[in-house]
């Protein structure tokens, strides 16, 4: 649909709010709603399609060639695009596309199921967002619902080696997940249970933690169809094997007191696409484009509630294909921890004690700094309310744009009165930039040649700046017992070289960072970030300023 401005997508929220009150609300009763809805254009097309007749030729031709060309376009986006992010613009048209493959797979003729199936297989194999991997889960148990023949087929997709997709595996275990409405199906049960439980535990021994749990899911739900199938007809096919799949379960049901291993069994256990969902019973519109969505993390613009079907006379609903779930359950669930396989081994707490917050140390917002890159970096500072010490960091003998780009950073975010460096072309350098991040911007700079260094440092010793060398001598003094004096000048040397011998004699002092590795010195930049850091504990945050 069209994309509008966000005072137009405001009023639209308003909108759909009011109309989702129905005949409840007056206004909804008095006034004809103009609401430009930009969902419109997609529920009219699935209704259009949802119309379609399989019994029709154009019709027939129409479908296929549509399936084709969305299975095309999935393909295309994970070629460019290996990986993306969630609610990306590749998100949001894959998973617009497999909802809309889940809306015409019962009216396809089987021949041309049979010939599409290795596609959806292939796009099991895609690193796919969490919501695009249920519905691709979700029409591979429906095909091998339907036609139970490809079985064996299914089969084939844990002996391809996809070393670069380790985890997309899991894709085909989730299927094997709700094995139980597709056993009913098959010719030979005992087999398809064999050749399921040869598969699940070949993957339970994967170095890959994600591999393992789904592993586990899907043999404690398989394993369950085998003994209900002992019982029910007195075979003995799965008793070798009993001892070995009972002690994987109970091994599993014991992690009473092992971290995240114990949680994220219980959160798998208890995710939607594991627990509430059944992948016949909620077959209709609202699962596939709203319920679906809403639980996992989709954009909630992407959500489209039932009530909009129900307003277009287009529509059409049939008892294969309703419009509502029968069962509420679904519905009324809340989206969980577990939301996909590749974060699985992350510890997701419930509950968010600290959220990382990136301070504004001054007055004004970014809004409203445009104006102030006109100004020399003084004319800024105080225009933003910036607090500056006295510090004064000199960095002429350094040579790495990296190390200077940092530097300049860090002189920035402490408030450092200005930096020295060998020669301002330095920040046009694209590895200076890649590391100062605009703070050139903020900061005064200074251009002194190393060779002029003796007579300002000399200069700046009668101006009453204390100089202050970071350097290892004899009679250097501890960074944590040294007092900074306000006006402090800091010099630092040299990467490789250090302090030169004859600007050394010009030192006050000497400061030194106590250290207890093996490896004698620190990276310049780091060095000096800790005096800067030190000498800004000691003077600027003893004011109203904040520094985090």
């Amino acid at each position: 649909g069209p994309v509008f401005r966000r005072d137009q997508r405001l009023s639209q929220d308003v909108q759909i709010y009011v109309e989702q009150l129905g005949d409840e609300c007056a206004a909804n009763v008095a006034v004809s709603s103009d609401n430009r809805d930009d969902q419109l254009p997609r529920t009219c097309v699935l209704a259009f399609l949802s119309r379609l007749d399989p019994a029709d030729q154009q019709h027939k031709r129409l479908m296929e060639e549509l399936v084709m060309q969305l299975l095309k376009k999935d393909s295309n986006i994970s070629k460019s695009k290996v990986r993306y992010h969630s609610n990306s613009l590749q998100h949001r048209v894959k998973n617009r596309v497999w909802q809309t493959l889940l809306l015409l797979l019962p009216k396809l003729r089987e021949e041309f199921v049979a010939t599409l199936l290795n596609h959806v297989f292939e796009a099991g194999f895609q690193s796919n967002q969490a919501s695009v991997k249920y519905l691709i889960e979700w029409t591979m148990v429906l095909i091998l619902l339907k036609y139970p023949q490809h079985v064996d087929r299914f089969w084939t997709c844990f002996n391809l080696d996809h070393e670069q997709t380790k985890t997309s595996v899991c894709t085909f275990l989730s299927v094997l997940v709700h094995f139980s409405v597709i056993l009913p199906h098959v010719k030979d049960k005992t087999v398809q249970l064999r050749k399921a439980l040869d598969v699940i535990l070949q993957s339970c021994f994967s170095h890959n933690f994600s591999v393992r749990l789904y592993s586990l899911l899907a043999l404690k739900k398989v394993w369950s169809l085998a003994e209900r199938l002992q019982e029910e007809e007195e075979v003995d096919a799965f008793t070798g094997m009993s001892s070995v799949v009972k002690a994987c379960l109970n091994q599993a049901e014991a992690m009473q007191n092992t971290g995240n291993a114990n949680k994220n069994w219980m959160r798998i256990q208890s995710h939607f696409f594991f627990g509430a969902f059944h992948p016949v019973r909620d077959y209709s519109v609202e699962t596939i484009f709203y319920t679906f969505p809403s639980l996992s993390e989709v954009s909630d613009d992407e959500w489209i509630p039932p009530w909009k079907f129900e307003k277009l006379s287009s529509f059409s609903e049939s008892p294969s294909f309703p419009l509502r779930n029968p069962a509420p359950d679904l519905g009324q669930l809340q989206p969980g921890d577990w939301v996909q396989q590749d974060r699985s081994e992350q510890d997701k707490e419930e509950r968010w004690a600290e959220v990382q917050k990136k301070i504004t140390p001054w007055r004004l917002g970014i809004q409203d700094q445009e104006p102030e890159l006109q100004l020399v970096p003084p004319q800024r500072a105080a225009r933003l309310g910036k607090q500056n010490g006295a510090l004064l960091v000199v960095a002429s003998l350094i040579d790495k744009p990296t190390n200077l780009g940092g530097l300049c950073r860090t002189c920035e975010i402490f408030g450092a009165s200005c930096l020295v460096l060998d020669s301002l072309h330095h920040i046009n350098d694209k590895h200076f930039q890649s590391l100062s991040v605009s703070s050139e911007l903020w900061l005064p700079l200074l251009e002194v040649k190393p060779v002029e260094l003796i007579d300002f440092l000399q200069v700046k010793k009668s101006e009453g700046y204390c100089i202050v060398g970071v350097e290892q001598t004899a009679n250097s003094r501890s960074l944590q017992d040294y007092q900074f004096p306000e006006r402090s000048l800091l010099l630092l040397g040299n990467e490789r070289e250090g302090i030169p011998a004859n600007l050394l004699q010009l030192l006050d002092v000497c400061v030194e960072i106590p250290q207890q590795g093996v490896i004698r010195s620190l990276n310049v930049h780091v060095s000096a970030a800790l005096l800067i850091w030190e000498y800004t504990r000691q003077h600027l945050t003893s004011g109203s300023s904040k520094v985090s």
